[in-house]
């Protein structure tokens, strides 16, 4: 029974001892897997640096075109106000248009050319915001698609990371919750068995030792027995002296008898019948004593032989008992000490293979903290991602609001174009229908009356009337623009103030007039 369980603990300690090289096994290569996910995160760390470095580039590039949208608004105010000087100046020409109609037409010419240049300067800047536009656009759309393929190949490459991590860690989890239920079920056998065969041993050992106390108390009596055999046989042994002192005392009663014979047969003889009866009665009678106690002397000899021949065979069988009994207790001792010694073993090593599953519970703990870290590791590139995308919308909606910002100033800059066209036409016909002394201009003076009439005489070609389909078609004009903006006037309140400005033109209002009107306005 010891010997087979030596082996079944041999045994048991050797699939334990590959059991835990196996777990140990298991633990390098989830920290090597665990390496493995680092590095791939910092790998995506480094990526999203790149990405971030392209959309500082990408802002930069975004805050160069804002500065080109800048300038060309300073330039767009630059042509309303060279507009609004323009205006000044029609005016201006327009009160002294008798005075210098040589120099209107200069000035016409040059703002003519100065319109021309800026128009082209205008058209080319155009062009290059636009294809600046356009490539920003590429650019932007291109960097986008490129990261949201890199985010999404980033996420479903982590999310498949975590899922295999996952489910490898929960493998793990019930593989070894299986193991170590299944050790301590076959642990918890093993004890129960040691257990069952140590109260055995000690039910064994009791059992053994009342055995043996019993055969003590039986080599005790029969002790006590033979001391009382040998007092017996001293007893038998002091007869006997006393029956040899006897047939000593006979011996020399027989001597002195024969001597008393032989006295008597030298005194005057008696009968020698008598005598020889009286000698052989007396012979007759030592004889029988004599036999008798021989006889008792052999019986007596022989039960002492005897009694001591059984009492030496059976002290034989009480010592060889009593040895017997001390070599199964010497055993059962030793078998005693060596399941406890066993039971020991066994209770270190399952000290020891509870300790070694507290460790892979720790380890099971700080790899799922690791995966709760690469979690939050995980949500953070997700965060990082949704700002960038947030950030990338937001600058896209800049663009978007510069690019309508820039086509409304261009659409701003096309009607006030049509508008001053038509306030150059309206004005050039209502001139040619004024007639002298109405309105502001028959307030002059005559010396400015003088003026327009040698300047008019000068130009004689310029002053003179249109033909008549002509000037019916400037007055359809007039009149539809004329409409047009007293419908705007009536509208659009926040045009007013610009309104105003305009009909003071269209209709010559005095300037007292004109303050007045926007004064209300």
């Amino acid at each position: 029974r010891i010997d087979e369980l030596r082996d079944t603990h041999r045994l048991e300690s050797h699939s334990q001892s590959d059991q835990i090289e196996r777990l140990r096994k298991q633990a390098a290569e989830t920290e090597a897997l665990l390496k493995a996910s680092h590095d791939t995160a910092a790998q995506a760390e480094s990526e999203n640096a790149s990405t971030r470095a392209e959309l500082e580039t990408l802002k930069k590039e975004l805050e160069r075109t804002q500065g080109l949208a800048k300038e060309e608004e300073e330039k767009r105010v630059k042509a309303i106000s060279l507009l609004k000087t323009v205006r000044q100046k029609l005016v201006k020409a327009e009160k002294d248009r008798d005075e210098a109609r040589g120099e209107l037409a200069a000035v016409k010419e040059r703002e003519k050319g100065d319109r021309d240049k800026e128009e082209a300067e205008r058209s080319r800047l155009q062009k290059e915001i636009d294809s600046v536009n356009a490539e920003r656009e590429r650019a932007v759309a291109g960097l986008k698609g490129q990261f949201d393929k890199e985010v999404a190949g980033v996420k479903e490459r982590y999310e498949r990371e975590i899922s295999a991590l996952k489910g490898q860690f929960e493998l793990e989890a019930i593989s070894t919750k299986s193991g170590y239920s299944k050790e301590l079920s076959s642990k918890d056998a093993q004890i129960s068995t040691l257990e069952k065969s140590v109260n055995a041993l000690s039910n064994d050992k009791n059992n053994l030792f009342e055995q043996m106390q019993l055969r003590q108390a039986e080599s005790e009596s029969l002790q006590s027995h033979l001391e009382s055999l040998q007092s017996q046989n001293a007893e038998l042994q002091f007869q006997l002296r006393e029956a040899n002192d006897r047939l000593a005392l006979l011996s020399e009663n027989l001597a002195e008898a024969r001597h008393e014979q032989d006295a008597k047969a030298q005194a005057p003889l008696a009968s020698s019948e008598e005598v020889a009866r009286l000698l052989s009665a007396t012979q007759s009678k030592y004889e029988t004593k004599l036999a008798d106690m021989r006889k008792d002397l052999l019986a007596t000899e022989k039960e002492r032989n005897d009694a001591e021949a059984d009492w030496s065979r059976k002290l034989r069988e009480k010592t060889r008992e009593a040895d017997e009994l001390k070599r199964v207790l010497a055993s059962s001792a030793k078998n005693r000490e060596e399941s406890q010694a066993t039971v020991d073993g066994l209770a270190s090593q399952i000290d020891q293979l509870k300790q070694e599953i507290q460790q892979y519970k720790r380890q099971v703990v700080e790899l799922q903290h690791q995966a709760t870290s690469g979690n939050d590791q995980e949500n953070n590139l997700k965060d990082t991602i949704n700002e960038l995308k947030t950030k990338v919308m937001a600058l896209e909606r800049n663009a978007e609001e510069n690019s309508k910002r820039e086509t409304h100033l261009k659409a701003t800059n096309k009607t006030l174009r049509e508008e001053l066209r038509k306030v150059q036409s309206s004005a050039a016909l209502l001139e040619r229908q004024r007639h002298p002394g109405v309105g502001y201009w028959s307030r002059q003076d005559s010396s400015s009356t003088e003026s327009r009439t040698s300047v008019s005489s000068e130009t004689p070609s310029r002053t003179t009337s249109p033909a008549p389909s002509q000037s019916k078609s400037d007055e359809e004009v007039n009149l539809e623009y004329l409409r047009n903006v007293i419908l705007q006037f009536l509208e659009h309140k926040e045009m007013r103030p610009n309104l105003v400005k305009v009909l003071s033109i269209i209709l010559h209002f005095t300037p007292q007039e004109t303050r007045r009107l926007v004064a209300k306005v």
